[in-house]
């Protein structure tokens, strides 16, 4: 049947508007998220939220009682990631005589995007006077190709106290990824304390070499910031001492803080160590239970 004229320009007029549409853009998007966790010591002397806010994937949820001391919240992703192009951005505020913890409930796992592109994720943790906190995630598992970039800042005033570790595990099934970098910054009383850039991965020259991690494929750091506060015979006042092979623990000129840099096979053989290095500055619980 022949549709007419009109038929036929309405057809050529589709026809039009379908080729001048303009392609769709290769590669994704990415995700852009933020969380945002405020505390304040309350009544009673109890830390209690004034602000807890996640965007997806970020999930924050408290757990535990309600009078426990640290408070214990739990950061949790509601989907795979982070992916080539995602930026996500957390902030951390705890006030003065505040104490806090903050988990997660699985890793963290990089993966790659189809354009190579890298991820992001900017942490900011701010710690007044006589303000806890224990910032003590699952790790980052930068899966096979993967390009993940992380920027940590924290500023701790005078007679704040930290427990922060970071945990890379690097490729997934044998597959290095491609850059896991890491800078990390903290100030202490307006100084500095620990500044730290690491980069790793198979287009990292020297990235997976002896001098870096050799044949170790987890990266456990973890920075303590007056001992004292966190245990009764908590002392900063020990000297540079060899955990284990490639694993260290070091006094920091700074202020009353302590490094344990640890490399290993696997995370609990990373956490195990980083234990002997808490024990020795008179920590004897893990970074998640301390003593109050």
């Amino acid at each position: 049947m022949d549709p007419g004229p009109a038929g036929g320009a309405a057809t050529g007029r589709s026809r039009a508007a379908v080729s001048d549409l303009p392609s769709p853009p290769l590669g994704r998007t990415g995700i852009h998220a933020r969380a945002r966790l405020t505390v304040r010591r309350g009544k009673r002397g109890l830390t209690v939220p004034t602000e807890m806010f996640g965007e997806p994937p970020y999930h924050l949820l408290r757990a535990g009682r309600a009078d426990a001391v640290p408070l214990h919240i739990f950061m949790t992703g509601s989907c795979a990631g982070p992916l080539g192009g995602d930026r996500y951005t957390v902030e951390v505020d705890v006030g003065a005589g505040a104490a806090l913890e903050v988990g997660s409930a699985a890793a963290a796992v990089a993966l790659p995007s189809s354009d190579r592109r890298p991820s992001h994720t900017a942490t900011t943790i701010r710690i007044a006077t006589g303000g806890r906190l224990i910032w003590s995630p699952q790790p980052t598992i930068h899966g096979g190709g993967s390009r993940h970039h992380t920027a940590t800042t924290i500023e701790l005033d005078a007679g704040a106290g930290l427990i922060y570790r970071e945990t890379q595990a690097l490729g997934l099934h044998g597959v290095p990824p491609a850059e896991a970098r890491s800078h990390i910054k903290v100030t202490f009383d307006g100084g500095p304390l620990w500044e730290q850039h690491t980069a790793l991965g198979s287009d990292v020259h020297g990235g997976t070499g002896p001098a870096v991690t050799g044949r170790a494929r987890v990266l456990q750091q973890t920075l303590i910031v007056h001992p004292d506060m966190w245990c009764p015979g908590g002392t900063h006042r020990i000297p540079a001492q060899a955990l284990a092979p490639g694993s260290c623990l070091l006094p920091l000129a700074g202020g009353p803080a302590l490094l344990i840099s640890v490399l290993a096979d696997h995370h609990d053989q990373a956490t195990r160590i980083s234990a002997t290095g808490l024990a020795a500055a008179g920590l004897t619980t893990a970074p998640g239970r301390p003593v109050t």
